[in-house]
């Protein structure tokens, strides 16, 4: 597993370049769980000023 401070517009591509499975928020936070072809399940976490982490997770 591996995680990654990331700027909004890296969540951004993440997000659309994925196939989306779930999405969850509270408290401004949001978090995305989703496939991406090329690095495979990811979770996105969004703070309420855009910027977040990604989470690779190993399979």
């Amino acid at each position: 597993m591996r995680l990654i401070e990331a700027e909004p517009s890296l969540i951004q591509d993440l997000k659309d370049e994925s196939e989306p499975i779930g999405e969850k928020s509270q408290s401004g936070v949001t978090v995305f769980t989703a496939r991406h072809p090329t690095l495979g399940k990811l979770v996105l976490v969004k703070a309420p000023d855009g910027r977040g982490i990604v989470v690779e997770v190993d399979e």
